[in-house]
């Protein structure tokens, strides 16, 4: 039986929002409703909080939550994930963005589900369809290209796959959940960016770019990254309405 692992990035020094996990949502910080959500997912042998930051290690501690502390120098949220990887054991890492609090423990359920469907894909992501024409446009979310069998072809941060041929083509973003089979970690730590990746800012296409199969599970979800105070407004509202306009 494969041993799996849920890891939740959680960077303290974000250059736009600054504690962003730390964030106040209904009287809890952002980062434990990502963890409580996840905890809800009974195929995970643990659910590790990764931080930079002592800060957020010590709130954690006082909320019960299991964290490590990591270096403070990896790039990218998957270098921080590696680093986990070689302290704690598993054959899968499910990474679950930790400013992505609307994430749900059954759409966390789906992608493990797939995993067993999908044994020659080297990772699994979460995908959803473009709600907003706003966001297609905006460069701070990515969009797929993605081929009939469900395997991502590219990502990039501009409008892709252009419809120039046809219309109604549906557009499809990344959500903040995917997971490494540990081989293929350990091949994102030993491989260096490559140039598209370099270009684009996007972790996942040093995969792509050295051939390896990224399978997508598209689900209809709420979610979105928070980067900014009125995303976190559009969190903290949403979050009520889940609360049924109590806050905890």
């Amino acid at each position: 039986m494969m041993e799996i692992i849920g890891v939740i990035p959680a960077r303290y020094q974000s250059s736009r929002f600054p504690g962003k996990p730390l964030a106040d949502i209904c009287g809890k910080p952002m980062i434990w409703w990502v963890y409580q959500e996840a905890k809800k997912v009974e195929a995970f042998k643990r659910v590790i909080v990764a931080t930079e930051s002592q800060i957020i290690v010590d709130e954690c501690v006082k909320m019960g939550m299991d964290v490590m502390l990591t270096s403070d120098r990896h790039p990218t949220g998957t270098d921080r994930v590696a680093e986990v990887a070689r302290k704690v054991s598993a054959d899968i890492y499910v990474v679950i963005m930790g400013d992505e609090p609307l994430i749900k423990a059954s759409d966390e359920e789906r992608l493990i589900d797939s995993l067993d469907r999908t044994p020659e894909a080297d990772a699994i992501m979460l995908t959803e369809e473009f709600g907003d024409p706003v966001d297609a446009v905006n460069t701070t979310t990515i969009k797929l290209a993605i081929n009939d069998e469900g395997y991502l072809i590219f990502m990039s941060r501009a409008a892709i796959p252009y419809p120039k041929e046809a219309i109604g083509y549906k557009l499809y973003k990344n959500v903040g959940c995917y997971a490494f089979r540990r081989e293929a970690l350990e091949f994102f730590l030993a491989t260096e960016p490559g140039n598209i990746e370099r270009a684009e800012g996007i972790e996942l296409l040093r995969l792509l770019e050295n051939h390896r199969k990224v399978m997508t599970v598209p689900i209809e979800s709420e979610s979105m990254a928070v980067d900014t105070q009125k995303d976190l407004e559009r969190i903290r509202e949403a979050y009520r309405r889940r609360l049924g306009g109590t806050p905890l």
